[in-house]
């Protein structure tokens, strides 16, 4: 896989899939195979771990300055928030400390 594609990217895209924006992180993980750049394992144990770092990924994207996804603990579902965004938004402009030269979200960020 290219060196920019990495858990927080294939958690993000994910979410954005899902049905109205909404739904557990079962739902991310069962979006996250269906991804060209995971390899399925027949381990016992994989769908544990990918829950796992499914989990963290999540809570990263969650803390981020212009986060793209929100825990609703009543509910215990995960809400993708960029869903009405368009890519002319002003956080995603090249102006601002979170342009998309700075911002995580940027596949391109550590090529050159």
């Amino acid at each position: 896989r290219p060196a920019c594609i990495t858990i927080l990217c294939l958690a993000r895209d994910a979410a954005s899939r899902l049905p109205d924006g909404v739904g557990t992180r079962a739902d991310i993980c069962e979006l996250i195979k269906e991804s060209q750049y995971l390899v399925e394992s027949t381990l016992e144990n994989f769908d544990t771990q990918l829950n796992a770092i499914v989990s963290g990924a999540l809570d990263r994207l969650h803390y981020e300055k212009d986060p793209c996804v929100k825990y609703d603990s009543d509910r215990k579902l995960w809400i993708y928030l960029h869903k009405k965004r368009e890519i002319t938004h002003s956080a995603w402009s090249e102006q601002g400390p979170n342009s998309i030269e700075t911002n995580s979200w940027n596949p391109f960020k550590y090529l050159e």
